[in-house]
């Protein structure tokens, strides 16, 4: 893993590529930009958290590369937008203890991988070929 996860948040609406799927309904498929292109562990990990989320007035939400999507009534968006967040946050969080945990398996292997390299060098250094 490289360096250290910035949280990612919620940044603008994109209402240039916010689109209406259905002709008879007021909902539209509302595009908001992401700070950050979320890795696909995060993604996958904010789709299932927002599928078992629950809230009188939730609507289909997904994430995908630096897009969230959802699918609602624009003049709904700013109290989805309070719960997405909240998701969002959740997502970070847990996000960011995978990846603390990826690291230090990845320093652990590094540290077996030096001991046992000594190891081999000392052995070397003890062989007698004659």
């Amino acid at each position: 893993m490289s360096s250290e996860f910035e949280d990612i948040r919620i940044v603008a609406m994109d209402d240039e590529t916010s689109y209406k799927s259905e002709p008879n309904t007021q909902m539209i498929n509302v595009v908001l930009n992401l700070s950050a292109s979320a890795p696909h562990e995060w993604a996958s990990y904010f789709n299932s958290r927002w599928q078992h989320h629950f809230y009188m007035m939730k609507r289909r939400a997904s994430v995908s590369g630096k897009r969230l999507e959802i699918y609602c009534v624009p003049e709904e968006l700013q109290q989805h937008i309070r719960e997405l967040n909240k998701v969002i946050a959740e997502t970070n969080a847990a996000y960011q203890s995978h990846t603390q945990q990826i690291q230090a398996a990845e320093a652990e292997r590094a540290t077996v991988e030096t001991r046992e390299r000594v190891e081999l060098a000392n052995l070397k250094s003890k062989l007698n070929f004659d």
